[in-house]
């Protein structure tokens, strides 16, 4: 496309040589000129990665064409015009206007200097005609450099929209992947270390009270098959492709439920009694559930590491605030903590942090005393809107 652009203002250089008006002097060879035209098309070949040279060249030869006598016109301007777009476009309008009118000075400088016979109609073509050809270049590429930066303006918001959009789905995806681990971990693991519990307590009683071992053997049955059930509602929900639950999905857990959770830990020996401040209400589902999941997640770790335990739960009804506070005092040694990554903290603690983060409350865990330790989990109720009903 350059190539042709630079033939173009040839082919236009050269004929412009080669006009000549009635009472203005012109060379009666056109060879010069149409060389002159061919050094500045070159230049104009070359402006497209060195612009300003081009333009001090193209410059240097319409003017030396210009003071050979040469009719200045928009035709032997041509390759100039050209250098002035280009340099306009790559350098903005501000450098381009004092290169322009460097321009137009050096032209109308050497048709001054050319000592042809002029008239009024002449001069005037030889001053303000060489800026009425120039100065529409200079126009010309300010409005394609402000095209041309309006675009990479764009382009740049599009990019860093898309970037945002990459970001905000890695984001998405994290907290979706954390969100069904900590799922996974919350119905699965309670069933699962119930079941061991009673499996453990079954084999212990097997030879001393073989008839507790049929009603042990029996839970260990309901806790795997609570286990099962809440683990294929989860996969449903997984392979769910709409919005809505699948058919048969039990609703969010919720405080109501907190009796058949208790029942299922006296099954295997832990001792278990729930303690009301304030008066029970109904509380929005997120905030149940979280409570709900925070007791699970408590007495799953009592269940697992405990010898013996006594554990009070106690829910506290504030005008602005819920709270629950789990306490475990066992009566001897505590089983050992398998060693590992999760030992350490372990994710049932990080999962009950995550899950009170979410709704705008704080837990806190660790021994409180000898033989004692305490899960306290607060939620502050002034976020959600509208009147609880009574429970």
């Amino acid at each position: 496309m350059n190539v042709v652009g630079a033939l173009v203002a040839f082919v236009f250089a050269a004929l412009g040589a080669s006009l000549s008006t009635e009472g203005i002097f012109r060379p009666a060879a056109v060879l010069p000129g149409a060389v002159l035209g061919a050094v500045a098309s070159a230049a104009l070949l070359a402006s497209a990665r060195h612009p300003r040279a081009a333009t001090v060249v193209a410059t240097c030869c319409e003017a030396a064409a210009c003071a050979a006598g040469y009719l200045p016109t928009p035709l032997l301007l041509a390759p100039l015009i050209g250098c002035l777009y280009r340099l306009t476009v790559s350098h903005g309008p501000r450098p381009a206007a004092w290169w322009t009118g460097t321009a137009v000075g050096a032209v109308v400088v050497g048709a001054a200097a050319s000592g042809a016979n002029t008239t009024g109609g002449s001069l005037l073509l030889q001053t303000v005609g060489v800026a009425l050809w120039l100065l529409p270049a200079l126009f010309a590429g300010r409005t394609t450099h402000a095209e041309r930066a309006y675009l990479q303006v764009v382009r740049a918001r599009a990019e860093d929209a898309e970037h945002r959009r990459d970001e905000e789905l890695r984001g998405r995806l994290s907290e979706e992947r954390l969100r069904i681990a900590r799922d996974l971990h919350d119905v699965v693991a309670h069933h699962l270390a119930v079941a061991n519990a009673q499996a453990g307590a079954a084999a212990h009683l097997l030879v001393r009270r073989p008839e507790l071992v049929r009603e042990l053997l029996a839970g260990l049955g309901d806790s795997t098959s609570a286990a099962l059930r809440e683990l294929k509602a989860t996969v449903g929900l997984l392979r769910s492709a709409g919005e809505d639950p699948p058919v048969g999905t039990a609703p969010a857990p919720g405080l109501d439920q907190l009796p058949d959770l208790i029942e299922a830990c006296r099954a295997v020996g832990t001792n278990v009694r729930v303690v009301s401040d304030g008066t029970p209400r109904r509380l929005p589902p997120l905030v149940e559930l979280t409570a709900f999941r925070i007791v699970q997640e408590a007495l799953t770790n009592v269940t697992k590491h405990a010898v013996r335990p006594i554990v009070t739960i106690r829910l506290a009804y504030e005008e602005d605030a819920f709270s629950v506070r789990v306490v475990n005092t066992t009566a001897g040694p505590a089983r050992p903590v398998p060693s590992g990554p999760a030992s350490a903290g372990g994710h049932g603690l990080i999962g009950m942090r995550e899950r009170a983060r979410a709704v705008g409350g704080s837990v806190r865990a660790g021994p409180d005393g000898r033989d004692r330790y305490e899960v306290f989990c607060t939620i502050p109720l002034t976020p959600w809107q509208g009147n609880p009903a009574p429970r």
